[in-house]
């Protein structure tokens, strides 16, 4: 085979264009690549670009004025409702008609700081607080319960110099769901996970809420326990379970303690007993009917003049309505309902889960415990002693209501930005 025959190496198109190859022929010039040719817009120059959906916040911002503003007007109203129903019972007993309400103002002022500094507390940094939360919470349980340190009043062994450690308990429950079932979301999904750890918390609570005894708390501290996990993704199925651990519970201690049976047969019929049990329940509903539409106006109540017992604390809402009547009692409500909804709207829009939880647990907290009061006052459920928040005397509650509002404002800091408009 001779030299003009043989084939070259390579492609053709690697050789220059033109140029001659061995035995004379020119090989054809490489083709032309095709470029994308530039997509032409159609848009007027006029037109403006559509608007970027709203991104979740990343960076604090203000706090939601709507939920501080209902909180402080809850307070407000709260102060001027605890000394009107509170100067006689203070007079009689203490010597000072003042004595409740400048104790409830000093506790007041604490709690607005606390909600101010926790405010500005990233709330991501609560899921390192779950472990000293449940110890200090167990071990003040326990201390109430040793003889001659808790204080007991009317059968109940609940304070703590002055302190209910029941109140830290509820927060506990609060952060520790939260910083739990934000890191394990699906735990929340088995039966088996759920036992250890929400379960055996739970149980240690009860136990020791029990042998106060301490029904109320009971009742709140599983209910916010219950509704945190339901956000968390509990599934629906696994509800019936607890609705029948929840009615043994009541079934068991309808049968264990006196005071329950008794209380029980009272919300029956409160003016069957007016001389000894039925008396409160009887006089709260007293109260409230007698004060008509428009009430008998803001300190001219008359149950509160040594007939209702405890005007200043579970029962304070009672002797609101007597002197606000209808009008003023459905203004309140009104109130408790925006800040309820708004907690919810919080959590909604929260960025991640432990903020979504946190608010979730706050705002049950407070629906719980405001409903469970007015339902006592208004006599739809046996009298427990759960208290009214922002109005009940009690200045450790108060303090940690509000530092619980601030922690609630410090997730409103991290809400989306469409959120806040809507």
């Amino acid at each position: 085979m001779t030299s003009s025959t043989r084939q070259p190496r390579g492609s053709g198109s690697r050789r220059r264009a033109g140029r001659p190859a061995p035995g004379g022929a020119a090989y054809p010039a490489p083709r032309p690549s095709r470029q994308p040719m530039p997509r032409q817009s159609y848009r007027p120059a006029s037109a403006k670009r559509p608007a970027k959906p709203q991104r979740r916040a990343r960076k604090p911002h203000t706090i939601d004025m709507p939920t501080m503003c209902a909180t402080l007007l809850l307070l407000l109203v709260g102060l001027i409702a605890l000394f009107s129903a509170s100067y006689s019972n203070a007079l009689y007993t203490q010597g000072s008609a003042t004595y409740f309400i400048a104790r409830q103002l000093r506790w007041a002022a604490g709690g607005l700081i606390a909600m101010f500094l926790l405010s500005k507390w990233d709330y991501h940094d609560y899921k390192y607080l779950t472990i000293p939360a449940i110890a200090l919470s167990v071990f003040l349980l326990i201390l109430v319960l040793i003889p001659g340190v808790g204080t007991t009043t009317k059968g109940a062994t609940r304070w703590l110099f002055g302190f209910q450690p029941s109140e830290l308990a509820k927060d506990a429950v609060i952060i520790c769901f939260a910083a739990w079932a934000s890191t394990k979301y699906r735990d929340v999904q088995h039966w088996k996970k759920l036992l250890y750890p929400y379960g055996a918390l739970l149980a240690v609570y009860v136990f020791l809420l029990a042998k106060e005894p301490h029904n109320s708390a009971i009742i709140i501290t599983c209910g916010i326990g219950l509704i945190m996990l339901i956000a968390a993704g509990l599934r629906i199925w696994f509800l019936i379970p607890a609705g029948i651990l929840a009615a043994l519970g009541a079934f068991a201690s309808y049968l264990t303690f006196e005071h329950v049976r008794n209380r029980v047969n009272i919300w029956l019929d409160p003016f069957s007993d007016m001389r000894d049990t039925g008396f409160q329940a009887a006089m709260g509903q007293i109260a409230i009917g007698s004060g008509g539409l428009f009430g008998r106006g803001l300190g001219n109540g008359m149950q509160k003049q040594l007939y209702l017992p405890e005007p200043h604390n579970d029962f304070i809402f009672a002797t609101w309505c007597e002197e606000m009547g209808l009008i003023g009692a459905l203004a309140v409500i009104a109130v408790f309902a925006y800040l309820i909804w708004r907690g919810l709207r919080i959590a909604r829009s929260s960025p991640d889960r432990m903020g979504m939880l946190l608010a979730t647990g706050i705002t049950a907290k407070l629906a719980i415990q405001t409903i469970m009061n007015l339902f006592v006052v208004t006599g739809l459920m046996p009298v427990t002693g759960a208290s009214l928040p922002f109005f009940s005397y009690g200045g450790t509650a108060l303090m940690l209501q509000l530092a619980e509002m601030g922690i609630l404002l410090n997730v409103s800091r991290y809400m989306r930005i469409e959120a806040r408009t809507e």
